[in-house]
């Protein structure tokens, strides 16, 4: 039999020894039938044997999608993470607009550059364009660009993300930030596939493929009067949305995995896994934050821990209400300091310090540091103690923020 042709083998046989079934079953047969047979037993063995195949290769074609787009940035093997990729490997090929909605953090631009990696204009360019982020004056000079003099401050040309994208991907993250008077705008452009410069009379014409994203219920932004209906409508071809974490059962482990090796490696840190309590805590925390909760998660964790095991008392949701984690307390930090730790150390100020985990790490770093610093009457040294760092890394930090060093 070829190898490259999906079969299932029954054997049949009047030699119906034990040996010999242990043997053809060991080799890879799917049942094994003695002869004479009833004509039930057939029946049933073949339906089986047929319903097994197609099974099989329905399980082997999700496998295959579900790593190529794995391939492409996602984590997770989760059942609903497994229509999210059908869908992608579906929509790729195609040039209809997509539209993709999720919470903050679920991963909407990785679906988008997954769409774009998975599809035809893999090689071409893949422009992101973050809708909120850009002031609204500044916007329509982003997407299409303007020419020298068109407005106070423009003193060169501008090619604008929508002729940078020619050929490949437009991405507009967060597009229901878009000004009604852009989306006027917007909808042209994707009628006439036809870009016109701000300040300029004539209109360049391009190929791009739109994907689209917003943490918002579209639907409602079009009742509530915020998004053209008509822009809906010709941008809402195929939809995908992305699960919050909460709703991605074992995949929270999953990532955690693949978050905290890649942190580890970065920091030159060694960590052999998760604890049974620490993978119990990730899975009951609702990660208001999502993904990119988590992520900064395991990246305070890799900074402030040494390892091998992550435990729960790591986490800084274990114990306390999501998202807030307590800084070591004055007695604490004198246990942990032993007996020749100053007593006043870090009796300024209560023992809690705000964390919003939705925010980049960096900014939660340095929110931790300042909080130490300040709870140890501004001494460096002690702050350093209280964190388990070298004071030399928060000076080093200190500089780069514009402290005093």
């Amino acid at each position: 039999i070829a190898s490259d042709i999906p079969t299932t083998v029954v054997v049949i046989t009047s030699n119906g020894s034990i040996g010999t079934a242990v043997e053809a079953m060991r080799s890879g047969a799917y049942d094994f039938v003695v002869k004479p047979a009833a004509r039930d037993r057939l029946v049933t063995t073949i339906r089986n044997a047929t319903e097994r195949q197609s099974l099989q290769e329905v399980v082997a074609d999700v496998r295959r999608s579900t790593e190529s787009i794995k391939s492409h940035g996602f984590i997770g093997s989760s059942p609903v993470m497994l229509g999210v990729y059908k869908t992608i490997e579906a929509v790729a090929g195609s040039q209809v607009p997509i539209f993709i909605t999720g919470e903050s953090g679920t991963g909407k631009e990785v679906c988008a550059q997954a769409i774009h990696a998975a599809g035809p204009r893999r090689k071409q360019p893949f422009v992101a364009v973050n809708c909120a982020a850009i002031p609204k004056d500044l916007l329509e000079s982003e997407v299409f660009g303007h020419v020298r003099g068109a407005f106070t401050g423009a003193t060169g040309s501008r090619l604008g993300a929508a002729r940078m994208a020619d050929k490949g991907t437009l991405f507009l993250d967060e597009i229901g930030e878009l000004h009604l008077d852009l989306q006027a705008k917007l909808l042209r452009f994707l009628q006439t596939n036809t870009v016109q410069p701000v300040g300029s009379d004539r209109a360049d014409e391009v190929d791009v493929r739109i994907v689209c994203a917003t943490n918002r219920d579209p639907r409602q932004e079009v009742a509530g009067g915020r998004f053209r209906e008509d822009l809906y409508y010709r941008l809402h071809v195929v939809p995908v949305h992305l699960p919050p974490l909460r709703e991605r059962g074992t995949d929270v482990v999953e990532l955690a995995t693949a978050f905290l090796q890649r942190f580890a490696k970065e920091d030159g840190k060694s960590f052999a896994g998760f604890t049974p309590e620490a993978e119990m805590a990730m899975l009951n925390h609702s990660w208001p934050g999502n993904v990119r909760e988590l992520q900064n998660v395991m990246r305070s964790l890799v900074v402030l821990n040494e390892g091998p095991m992550v435990t729960a008392e790591m986490l800084p949701f274990a114990g306390t209400a999501g998202g807030v984690s307590p800084l070591p307390s004055p007695s604490n930090a004198r246990k942990q300091a032993g007996p020749q730790s100053d007593p006043a150390e870090g009796e300024r100020g209560g023992g809690w310090v705000q964390i919003d985990l939705t925010r980049p790490f960096a900014e939660t770093e340095r929110q931790i540091i300042e909080a130490a610093i300040e709870r140890c009457g501004g001494s460096v040294p002690k702050a350093a103690k209280m964190l388990a760092l070298s004071p030399s890394t928060i000076y080093r930090k200190k500089e780069t923020w514009g402290g005093v060093a």
